[in-house]
């Protein structure tokens, strides 16, 4: 159960904080609602406080775990399939997880699958979104705005990319 103040994100509409527990009557049934403030969209969001967990509402990473995220868009990167649609499938799956560790790991990865072979107009969209997706949950931790985590996001993997490539033998 989550509490007014908590910060979390939803699976489809991303991360936000819950400024209140609202008693609602719906189809003659009192039930409670999530009210939550969404960072992306400047809108409020209402989840059954019951289907929480069923729609996939998680905790916020903490502040203490920011840097470590941050550091995983600078590890040596996974291969991805150089087929097409593979590819694609792998990528949907991983975005499917919702888990915001995997997803710095795609956009990871898809940067160096950008450096070696390119990416398509698909993979880019993919990519998009993955940082959107994590920048949008570091500003609510940072509490930053989400251009300025987008920056830092871009930043970092751009970092992460070159120093592997140092690395790489003429």
């Amino acid at each position: 159960m989550y509490s007014i103040g908590d910060k979390v994100v939803h699976p489809g509409y991303g991360p936000g904080v819950i400024t209140a527990i609202e008693r609602r009557q719906v189809i003659g049934e009192a039930k409670r609602y999530y009210v939550i403030d969404m960072m992306a969209s400047s809108g409020t969001l209402m989840t059954p406080v019951r289907q929480a967990d069923k729609v996939g509402l998680r905790p916020a990473i903490s502040d203490s775990s920011v840097d470590g995220l941050l550091r995983s868009l600078t590890k040596a990167p996974n291969s991805l399939p150089t087929d097409f649609r593979e590819r694609q499938d792998q990528i949907e799956e991983r975005l499917k997880d919702r888990n915001i560790y995997e997803t710095a790991a795609l956009i990871r990865d898809l940067a160096w699958y950008d450096q070696v072979h390119g990416l398509t107009k698909r993979d880019g969209q993919y990519r998009q979104r993955a940082e959107e997706l994590l920048a949008a949950e570091l500003a609510l931790v940072e509490g930053i705005e989400v251009k300025a985590a987008l920056e830092q996001v871009q930043t970092t993997v751009a970092e992460g990319v070159q120093s592997r490539l140092a690395q790489v033998p003429a």
